[in-house]
């Protein structure tokens, strides 16, 4: 008679051979780093979709280092064995990467700001007319609030 698993037997002996290699990558990204003198930094997920992650110094302080807007381009396009060709590819990627990390944090700012409170709603450079558009909508939004907050004060009385 033959033996068979069940399902759940597989998926337990599964989870533990995950978590065993997974070990043995830390370890052996802990020995590169140490041995080296690199900076490693690895991520993965489990079975379940769980994110993990391990750095030498500290897979924030890896990350930070090759995001930071101050990295030198050139040095690190002229250390690598890249065709010409490629090479331009490779600086308009990184040059498009560039904007949109600059975008990505004035955007950040401008949502701190409005969380503080700091920032105005109506932009200063509308015309005269268009002002008069926002203060017609402004009021108009105003109106539909009071009518709004009158009929949950009627429905809230027994």
């Amino acid at each position: 008679m033959v033996c068979q698993k069940t399902w759940l037997e597989y998926l337990a002996e599964r989870n533990i051979r995950f978590f065993k290699r997974k070990n043995d990558l830390f370890q052996k990204a802990c020995e590169l780093s140490v041995l080296c003198g690199a900076k490693v930094c690895v991520f993965g997920f489990t079975p379940t979709g769980n994110p993990f992650a391990f750095g030498s110094p500290s897979y924030h302080a890896v990350i930070d280092e090759y995001l930071d807007e101050g990295q030198d381009l050139e040095g690190e396009l002229s250390s690598q064995n890249v065709e010409p060709s490629e090479n331009g590819e490779i600086k308009k990627l990184y040059t498009q990467l560039r904007c949109v990390t600059k975008e990505m944090k004035a955007e950040k700012k401008k949502m701190e700001k409005i969380d503080k409170g700091n920032v105005s709603i109506i932009p200063d450079d509308l015309g005269f007319e268009e002002l008069l558009k926002v203060k017609a909508s402004l009021k108009k939004l105003q109106d539909e609030i009071k009518v709004a907050s009158s009929l949950l004060l009627l429905a809230k009385k027994p």
